[in-house]
């Protein structure tokens, strides 16, 4: 829910589990619900850059590196111009970590916002979302879709102590950046559809799920679930074909 003209929540995409996080972020008030803990995913066996005797650049330095590799992951537009932010692998890491908590990565991944505002419906004495509201999110959808789900995980994998790095620099100084990566997933992936019918309430200046289960979600499932159905599946289902690829056990990602 967005603050100006009562517009509805923290409206999502979700990149996170590539290289730049699956979610942008507008202004929003949402209840953050904990997530629930999650067994150790488990480890790759793909190849890292060190094995194969590739040497890797400082973090700070890394931007340069990594962009023209993670460019072949999609020949998206979109996607083209988000590799184009600095810090990729330091707002991953933020995002990544955030929402394996429930809550909205709104500074590290602020440049996907969309352009236009929300909008509702009144029908009687209640409101709904707009239709329209959903195809701001389409474009983002579509870039996400169309990444090479293995190509990102063999990505992830090869240059893991890049990304671990930028991880402990949160101040995760024992965590591993691949189990933050399956809890910011199971986020994602246990997220209901929310119907498109779905009323709404006024909440001070924003708008709230008049069903109090909806509502209830964390800030990041709710997110996800704004960008409507259609969008809602496309990201989901690329985000499991990742962590699969990953060697995240399905059992981790659906409870």
């Amino acid at each position: 829910m967005e603050d100006e003209n009562k517009k509805v929540g923290i409206a999502s995409a979700m990149l996170v589990l590539v290289l730049g996080g699956v979610f942008y972020y507008y202004k929003t008030v949402w209840t953050s619900s904990p997530a629930a803990p999650m067994a150790a995913s488990t480890a790759g066996r793909l190849e890292s850059a060190e094995s194969a005797g590739e040497p890797l650049p400082k973090l700070e330095d890394s931007d340069g590196f990594v962009r023209p590799k993670a460019a072949e992951l999609s020949s998206d537009a979109a996607w083209a111009a988000w590799l184009k932010t600095d810090d990729l692998l330091p707002r991953f890491a933020a995002a990544v970590n955030m929402i394996g908590a429930g809550k909205v990565p709104k500074d590290a991944l602020s440049f996907m916002a969309p352009r236009r505002k929300f909008k509702a419906r009144k029908q009687g004495v209640l409101i709904y979302t707009d239709s329209a509201s959903y195809a701001r999110y389409d474009a983002l959808a579509g870039a996400v879709g169309s990444i090479d789900g293995p190509a990102a995980a063999r990505l992830f994998q090869r240059y893991k102590r890049l990304f671990q790095e930028a991880y402990q620099g949160l101040g995760e100084n024992d965590g591993d950046v691949q189990d933050a990566f399956a809890r910011a997933a199971r986020v994602m992936l246990t997220a209901p559809q929310a119907p498109p019918s779905a009323a709404l309430k006024e909440k001070g200046l924003v708008y709230a799920y008049a069903d109090d289960s909806l509502e209830n979600l964390s800030p990041a499932q709710k997110q996800l679930m704004r960008m409507g159905p259609r969008n809602e599946a496309k990201i989901q289902a690329k985000v499991r074909e990742i962590a699969l690829a990953l060697g995240v056990p399905e059992a981790q990602l659906s409870k």
